[in-house]
């Protein structure tokens, strides 16, 4: 099944419908099965009857290589609610020779946009007024000026400088409150704080373009956030990978729950490692995209029970591609540092691909099952901390 959306139009729909029986083939000639299920579209007035469920999935999995191909999404984002984005120019005022740079060039470009990049003033201004940009990107501190002065020249440029959008990326929340402060040209929302992702600006970039509300809403940084990396340090724990304690009990939390996925995780600078998970690989997510952020944000157990629904998360790429998140339910992970204080440097949670209704007896379970958890985390924390010390490997 796909989320329905009414704006599709039927050759959209077709290639949604292609692509599912091309992975369906593909599962079934992985799993050696006799049969392929058949995938086509229902209209309105069919009557569909269902048999028994097809076993060619296991149940609740979370495929992380499940998802439509990138020229497929590039098409229906240009589509969204009829507004047609190919072709619109996108300016990049970053540095040019980075890997962030070439990143989100080649992303913007898969959308069918048209990106030059200028790392400096001057060249930013020339490229504005020979191609007149739809949407400039812009680091706040730039090569012989800032983003704000430059915003400003581009508004003076005529009536397309008027329309002009921006996105403005500065290095720290200090510099961000600053520049808010400073300028009325550049709206409050178009500016954002690093660290940032390639994925979260392209979406940023996206909607911006089709003059749609962005939902998906990264978590705060907190305030306590370099105090809190320090005691993520300290616990030596993030070269640790599936560890045998904590794998037993995200394999029991998952089976508890019956969902696609269990972690525990922690939550670095710019990243959220998973270093114990049932259901997912253990994989590095950037952190504007991880929903355990927001667990260490809020200082607070989050749920999410239909993420589709849920302003903060709609247009997140976990949510929209693989691994299609729809549910999630995570508690904060304190960790003691040397300092004496105890800080949340992760959260245990649970994860899948279907909304779900999380009610008191299963808040309760959960939140012992995290107590094991942060039990079991310290007592490994504590043994990496000595081998440290030692010089030696614990794990």
């Amino acid at each position: 099944l796909f989320h329905h959306d009414p704006n599709r139009t039927d050759d959209q729909v077709d290639e949604i419908v292609r692509y599912a029986q091309e992975r369906a083939t593909d599962i079934a000639k992985r799993k050696g099965l006799s049969t392929v299920p058949e995938i086509w579209a229902a209209a309105e007035g069919t009557n569909v009857t269902f048999g028994e469920r097809a076993n060619f999935v296991r149940k609740n999995s979370v495929d992380i290589g499940m998802h439509p191909s990138e020229d497929l999404l590039a098409k229906q984002c240009s589509q969204r609610r009829g507004v047609n984005i190919e072709g619109k120019i996108v300016l990049l005022g970053l540095e040019c020779n980075t890997r962030f740079a070439s990143d989100l060039k080649e992303d913007l470009e898969k959308d069918k946009l048209t990106v030059k990049v200028c790392e400096d003033v001057d060249s930013i201004l020339e490229a504005c007024s020979q191609s007149n940009p739809s949407l400039v990107v812009l680091k706040q501190s730039i090569s012989g000026g800032n983003a704000v002065d430059i915003c400003l020249k581009i508004r003076e440029m005529g009536e397309w400088g008027e329309d002009t959008l921006f996105l403005v990326v500065a290095k720290n929340q200090d510099d961000l409150e600053m520049g808010q402060a400073e300028s009325n040209v550049i709206p409050k929302e178009s500016w954002l704080v690093e660290p940032v992702s390639v994925a979260y600006i392209r979406t940023r970039v996206r909607m911006s373009l089709l003059r749609a509300p962005c939902k998906w809403v990264r978590a705060s940084i907190p305030a306590n956030e370099e105090a809190r990396l320090v005691a993520l340090k300290e616990s030596c724990m993030m070269d640790v990978n599936q560890p045998d304690g904590l794998k037993r009990i995200t394999r029991v939390a998952r089976q508890l729950f019956d969902v696609g996925a269990a972690c525990f995780t922690l939550l670095a600078k710019d990243h959220v490692k998973l270093i114990s998970a049932e259901g997912l690989d253990c994989i590095n997510i950037p952190r504007d995209a991880a929903m355990c952020a927001h667990v260490v944000s809020d200082q607070d157990f989050t749920l999410v029970a239909d993420a589709l629904e849920d302003d903060r998360f709609a247009d997140n790429p976990l949510v929209q591609g693989a691994p299609y998140l729809r549910f999630y339910a995570g508690m904060p992970i304190w960790s003691k540092a040397k300092d004496g204080q105890s800080y949340i440097i992760g959260s245990f949670c649970l994860l899948d691909q279907k909304p779900r209704e999380f009610n008191t007896e299963q808040l309760r379970s959960l939140q012992d099952l995290a107590s094991l958890a942060r039990e079991e985390f310290g007592a490994i924390s504590a043994e990496a901390q000595k081998a440290r010390c030692l010089g030696v490997s614990s794990l």
